[in-house]
Parts: structure tokens; C-alpha cells; sequence
């Protein structure tokens, strides 16, 4: 008894679909054709496109753009004028739909600091992306004046209200308030010509220091700090340098290396905050007569009344031991009624501190009997 099963021309025509075609068109390739052109050298034709545009505009003489309504006077029309003088401010926290216009009259209508539009020689405005058809402003201004009693009439408008925001107002070469160097803040120290290396492998040896660290310039001095037993490094060293921007070079964690002549310029990066495969933690380190001044000198800090030798608040003093003196019996220890000698004011006793500096202990008269 056969069994027919009914194919529906829907399934049909999946199954076909499924299966490959196998009468693909062929592809053809050009041997000859010159090779396309790789993303990275995409990139530096763009870039070297770029900087020729910048020449050509440095180069070419700017031209104004005159409002229609300015009749071509620079003098009247403030706006337009972009003659730069030496009293400049920096207006910031404005709101980003407020116009030169608004500046400008914010500017120019404080009865108690008078200022007239003939005075604003610049009022430069940042312009940023537009925002639903609308043009915006970064949030900042740039505006020069033609006299100091102008500047300082706007000096006092900081903190005053424009669109609802009140603005902040500074001398343009004013730098009071700028946040330190990228590695002043990095090492929290002032820059000084000696570097402070930590991460150190302890396989490194001077010589791999002044050969990584050589490329910043001439090094006067390396110090590595080693294992008294085996002589290897500690995993930490300083190097100094015989100038500033060498060790300001260091820090920043790169210098450039090459070549440049007259038909090109071929220069290189050698980054330095990688060492044998160890990422490197740096830091100003501070200078032989500062560290010997806070230590030995007038700032050295003063410790239950004697001067401390390096170390911090906080910290018991360093007494050294005598093994004459602890050869004979102490008179200057004292004893509680259990005739057990009392703690001193480190956490050890006296005769703990014996045996671990190593002194000749004093005689108790008991056997010690291990199981």
C-alpha cells in the first residue's frame, strides 16, 4: 500500500530557497589595477590636507564680514571688530541661546559701571553645535576694551544676572585660580630635576635605567635601592637629571625621536612609562637639600621634645643600643610588684628589643626544656 503526501506550494518554494544557488555570477579582478589606498594612509592624507588648509588661511588676509546695518564702520559697530588689545576679559556661565547682541547689552547697560560701546574694541563668542535649528554658544566670551577703566567696570558685573544665570567674570591675563601642570598634579609635588621610579622588576640594574631614561637627556645621578643579601633592586630607584625639562620629559611619559630635512621628516615616539613589561608609577622626587633640610635642619619635626631622625608624627623614636651598657644589669629599669620589668613606651619589652637588635641579654638562671 503506497502512502502519498501532499506538498504545499509554499513549502515547495522554501526548500528551493534553502538550497544554493549554484550559478553564481563570477567576480572579475583587475591584476593590474593600482592597490587601494590602506586606512592609515587615509588618515595622514587627511591630516597633512588639513594643515595645508590652516597655512593657506594663516597666510591669506582675513577678511571682516560688515553687518548690513554697519555701513562698513568697525568703529560703531563693536560686534564686527576684532582689533584685539591688551585689557580682555573671559565671561563664562552664559546660557547657550544667549547672542552677541545680549552681550552686548548686558555690557553696556550697568548705570554704576559705565561702559560705551565705543570702548569694546572685541567681542569674540564661540559659536556650538546647533540645537533644533538654533544657534548656539559654548558657554563662554571673549571681550577686549580699549582702555583699563573700561576692564575694570567689567570686572564688576561678575556674578550678575544675564538669562537668568549669573555669569563669571576674569581678567583675560589673570592666572590666579588655573589648576597646576598635568604633572604637578600627577606626582602632587613641585617639578624638580630628580624623578621618583617605582614598579620597579627587581632585576633592574642601573644600567637599564640610564639606558630607558637616556633619551630625555643627560642623567647626573642614579640611585637604585637594592637587598642587602643578595644585592638585587627593591623594586623602586630615583634618577636625576642635569636639567629640568628632562625630568619634566620623564613625566610626561614620552619624547619624540627622528630626523627632519629639507625633503621630509620622519620623527618617532619612545614612551617611557613602560618598563620590562611593567607599567612604571612616577613622581617628582624632592632634591638632596630640601629632604636633608626637613630632616636634620630648622623644619625637622620635634618629637616628645628631641628632634626626630626621618620620622613621622605619630612614631616612637629611634634608640639605638648599647651592648656594654646591656651587659650589666639595668638599674634604669623599672619593676612592678610581680617584680616583672615594666613596658617601655614602644610596644616591646626590654628583653624583646635585646633579641631582636641582637644585644647580649642578661642571664635569668632558667632552663628552657622543649618536648
Amino acid at each position: 500500500m503506497s502512502v502519498t503526501t501532499a506538498v504545499s506550494p509554499s513549502a515547495e518554494a522554501k526548500s528551493t530557497k534553502r538550497k544554493r544557488d549554484e550559478e553564481l555570477a563570477e567576480l572579475e579582478v583587475d591584476i593590474n589595477a593600482a592597490e587601494p589606498p590602506s586606512k592609515k594612509a587615509l588618515r595622514k592624507a587627511k591630516r597633512s590636507k588639513t594643515a595645508q588648509e590652516d597655512a593657506v588661511e594663516d597666510s591669506a588676509p582675513r577678511s571682516k564680514a560688515v553687518k548690513p546695518h554697519s555701513n562698513g564702520n568697525k568703529e560703531t559697530d563693536p560686534l564686527t571688530n576684532q582689533q584685539r588689545s591688551g585689557f580682555g576679559i573671559w565671561i563664562g556661565n552664559l546660557s547657550f541661546l544667549t547672542t552677541k547682541e545680549d552681550l552686548m547689552t548686558f555690557i553696556t547697560s550697568d548705570a554704576d559701571h559705565p561702559i560705551t560701546k565705543d570702548e569694546v574694541t572685541r567681542l569674540n563668542m564661540p559659536s556650538g553645535p546647533m540645537k533644533n535649528g538654533k544657534p548656539q554658544n559654548k558657554g563662554f566670551a571673549y571681550i577686549d576694551f580699549a582702555s583699563q577703566t573700561a576692564l575694570n567696570h567689567a570686572l564688576e558685573l561678575s556674578e550678575k544676572l544675564l538669562a537668568g544665570r549669573r555669569v563669571l567674570i576674569k581678567d583675560a591675563k589673570s592666572f590666579e585660580g588655573r589648576p597646576a601642570s598635568k604633572e604637578q598634579v600627577a606626582s602632587g609635588k613641585a617639578p624638580s630635576r630628580k624623578v621618583f621610579v617605582g614598579n620597579l622588576s627587581f632585576d633592574t640594574t642601573t644600567e637599564m635605567l640610564e639606558e630607558h631614561f637616556g633619551v630625555c637627556g643627560v642623567i647626573q645621578k642614579t640611585q637604585v635601592a637594592t637587598f642587602e643579601d643578595s644585592g638585587k633592586c627593591k623594586g623602586y630607584a630615583w634618577v636625576e637629571f642635569e636639567q629640568l625639562s628632562s625630568a619634566q620629559a620623564a613625566m610626561r611619559g614620552w619624547v619624540e625621536q627622528g630626523t627632519s630635512t629639507n625633503d621630509k621628516q620622519s620623527k618617532r615616539r619612545v614612551w617611557l612609562k613602560q618598563m620590562n613589561g611593567r607599567q612604571l608609577r612616577m613622581e617628582f622626587a624632592e632634591d638632596s637639600q630640601t629632604r636633608y633640610s626637613k630632616r636634620f635642619g630648622k623644619e625637622a619635626k620635634k618629637i616628645g621634645g628631641q628632634e626626630g631622625d626621618g620620622a613621622e608624627e605619630g612614631q616612637e623614636p629611634i634608640t639605638e643600643v648599647n651592648d656594654q651598657a646591656d651587659s650589666a644589669p639595668s638599674a634604669r629599669v623599672k619593676r612592678d610588684s610581680t617584680n616583672k620589668p615594666r613596658r617601655r613606651n614602644g610596644p616591646y619589652e626590654e628583653e624583646t628589643v635585646k633579641k631582636l637588635t641582637g644585644a647580649i641579654t642578661e642571664g635569668t638562671g632558667k632552663k628552657v626544656v622543649f618536648d
